[in-house]
């Protein structure tokens, strides 16, 4: 897929203001053209070059100015040779008219006298034809309200008809086409006016398929593939949203389905797998390297991002070591968790602090049992003391008690 040789035309209207009878603009539409041109030129999904050549938006023209605009940008283009692939997108009131034919309503268009003053889709089709790219892919959320009283975005039910008769196979020297369109023949297709500021919802839902990507391993992913997520995106809105969202449905000119249509968010190039172990395990030095090595990095927020937090995280550090903070390492640990050679040091601070603290502890209690008796040492020395008191104090009793027996004795003798 080159995006070089790739052309957008997107066409949008959300403001009729000659249609006649009550309002019937499109608001959710200015959302599906901000959306679409921004998804388009990011080079995480398409990198649709932003300039005149290779993007083309039309809002809110009138009928004329968007066929003479279109027929400038593809049949009468003076370097349509240059490109290989067409996408074009149209968002807004479709009328079905006479003859089957459907007509795209624009800025001036009178409801009544829509087959003079809307866009008639034969034409433009065939302008888009001529422009000769190999591949072509035409989206249409097609609506218009004229049946619902709330209002909720009635659709164009010819969309088919309008359309070139189907082919299964070409010929090597023809193009293949493949459209896509946001109802069937017998269906309509639905916006909400109350929430102005959302897309409609087949566009919110190809907007979807298109951010959420495929499986891992798949650098692009095909239009078929889109029309697959797509259905599930639509089911999914039929459950939260509305249960009369339609099916989108595809018309098919040649072996299309394999047309590569966008890049596929979720495959993992080098860049991604280098990304991916740096953020594991993130550091100053593989961060410079990183940078050195991807110099327009799709992760240069991210990047800048992580860069900030490192040296916040070594700052800290650095106070840590200085006040001997267990507390601040303690912290550190929690809050840069997920950085693993400061968490590392921050608990090898903590550990080598715990160590200095229990020798000091060893230390100060050895000098305490040096100084001071023991409860064993108390007691003997109570004991010896007594027993010293005892021994003076008989010592000091044994004269008396000799002399009153020996006085006693000699008198009690008999002779």
């Amino acid at each position: 897929m080159d995006v070089q040789k790739t052309k957008v035309i997107l066409v949008g209207n959300s403001m009729f203001p000659a249609w006649g009878g009550e309002k019937k603009d499109i608001p959710n539409v200015e959302q599906n053209m901000d959306l679409l041109k921004k998804i388009f030129t990011d080079a995480n999904y398409f990198g649709i070059p932003d300039d005149a050549k290779h993007l083309v938006e039309i809002k809110n023209k009138t009928s004329q100015e968007i066929l003479l605009t279109v027929k400038h940008e593809t049949k009468s283009f003076l370097e349509k040779d240059l490109f290989d692939r067409l996408i074009f997108y149209y968002s807004g009131h479709g009328i079905p008219g006479e003859d089957s034919n459907l007509f795209f309503a624009s800025n001036d268009t009178v409801r009544s006298d829509y087959e003079i003053t809307s866009v008639n889709s034969h034409r433009l089709f065939s302008y888009l034809e001529a422009f000769g790219a190999k591949e072509l892919i035409v989206i249409l959320d097609c609506c218009y309200a004229a049946q619902s009283k709330e209002n909720q975005g009635d659709a164009d039910s010819l969309i088919s008809k309008s359309l070139p008769e189907d082919k299964t196979e070409l010929d090597e020297s023809e193009n293949g086409i493949y459209y896509l369109f946001a109802a069937g023949k017998d269906n309509v297709a639905k916006f909400n006016p109350q929430e102005p500021k959302k897309p409609t919802y087949f566009t919110e839902a190809l907007l979807n398929t298109i951010g959420k990507g495929t499986e891992p391993g798949r650098d692009f992913i095909t239009i078929g593939e889109v029309y697959i997520q797509l259905r599930k995106e639509i089911a999914e809105l039929k459950k939260s949203v509305d249960a009369d969202i339609p099916e989108p449905r595809p018309v098919l000119q040649g072996n299309v389905n394999g047309f590569l249509f966008c890049k596929n968010i979720k495959f993992k190039n080098q860049e991604d797998k280098d990304w991916s172990e740096l953020r594991e395990d993130p550091s100053m030095k593989k961060l410079l390297l990183f940078k050195e090595k991807y110099p327009e990095s799709r992760f240069e927020n991210e990047m800048d991002d992580l860069t900030i937090r490192v040296l916040e995280a070594q700052k800290a550090l650095k106070n840590m070591e200085e006040n001997k903070d267990i507390k601040l390492a303690v912290q550190i640990k929690k809050l840069y968790e997920d950085i693993p050679y400061i968490k590392k040091r921050a608990d090898a601070f903590i550990n080598s602090q715990l160590a200095v603290n229990a020798s000091q502890e060893d230390k100060d209690i050895e000098s305490a049992s040096f100084q001071e008796p023991s409860l064993k040492d108390f007691s003997n020395n109570i004991a010896n003391s007594s027993a010293a008191t005892l021994v003076k104090q008989t010592e000091i009793k044994q004269p008396e008690n000799a002399s009153f027996s020996m006085e006693h004795g000699s008198a009690a003798r008999p002779k």
